[in-house]
């Protein structure tokens, strides 16, 4: 039986073998991580902010699936409803622009908390067109493979957004 001093040691040189056969494969995660997050901040910087939608399938896999808030599941390849409620925001926000508050990653999905900010010309959500500034939070979660979005949860202030629209 090892005393204690006895143990001591073995336990360091075990913990020591561990470390080198556990940091390597930590580090490679932590680099996927950082390029997943990258690859979601360059969507909404050249993509979103620019309004270039034909870069839209640079970061999206094309049976990308889009979570949408009211419980509908839509696969890209089978329906084009993400990209027009993105040109219908960019014309009811024509100046929109995201700035990224927060961004979070575990294993291969990433949650983003944005702010959004432009001036609304357009119907919205049932509000007439008032030509007022808005600033709205939205918050997405994306799921990355193979350096592409293939799935995409999204939560919208939609109530702060008809607050701000709604005053005189």
């Amino acid at each position: 039986m090892a005393t204690t001093a006895q143990a001591l040691p073995i336990r360091a040189i075990l913990l020591m073998l561990l470390s080198f056969w556990y940091l390597p494969t930590f580090g490679q995660g932590q680099a996927l991580l950082n390029t997943n997050k990258k690859l979601v901040v360059r969507y909404f910087n050249e993509v979103i902010n620019t309004q270039k939608l034909n870069r839209f399938g640079e970061f999206f896999s094309s049976d990308y699936m889009w979570h949408q808030m009211n419980g509908i599941d839509v696969r890209s390849s089978q329906d084009s409803s993400h990209l027009s409620t993105i040109r219908w925001l960019f014309t009811a926000i024509p100046d929109v622009h995201y700035s990224i508050d927060h961004v979070i990653a575990e294993g291969d999905l990433i949650a983003v908390n944005t702010t959004a900010t432009g001036t609304a010309r357009s119907e919205m959500f049932g509000l007439p067109a008032v030509q007022k500034k808005v600033n709205f939070k939205q918050m997405f979660f994306f799921r990355i493979r193979n350096n592409k979005i293939t799935e995409e949860w999204e939560v919208v202030d939609v109530g702060g957004i008809n607050a701000q629209l709604a005053k005189p």
